[in-house]
């Protein structure tokens, strides 16, 4: 992966996982009193995936070009792995919703 990509994706993903806490957070309140704090629990998570991949891109920019090719493979695999980890949290998080309006 290339340092500009890697940025790049890295913002995106970094953006698209602040729009979506925000989103979870505004509708805690309509979920159902006993699957609140699980729902919490996972806004929570998701807000330290959030500050750790925020902290990394910081990071990542702040390397020196010639430095680059020596982190980029561990860049690529922390980049994958936060992916894929707000990834399974949204899922769970969705499912929750889904029995919310199941039960309704």
């Amino acid at each position: 992966m290339k340092r500009e990509e890697f940025k790049q994706k890295t913002r995106e993903l970094l953006n698209e996982l602040i729009d979506y806490i925000s989103k979870l957070e505004e509708k805690v309140d309509e979920i159902a009193e006993d699957t609140r704090d699980a729902y919490r629990e996972r806004i929570d998570y998701l807000k330290g995936v959030k500050d750790k991949l925020s902290l990394k891109l910081e990071e990542y920019e702040n390397i020196a070009d010639g430095k680059w090719d020596v982190v980029k493979d561990s860049a690529a695999d922390f980049f994958v792995s936060v992916s894929d980890a707000w990834k399974e949290n949204y899922a769970k998080v969705a499912d929750a919703f889904k029995k919310e309006d199941a039960e309704e």
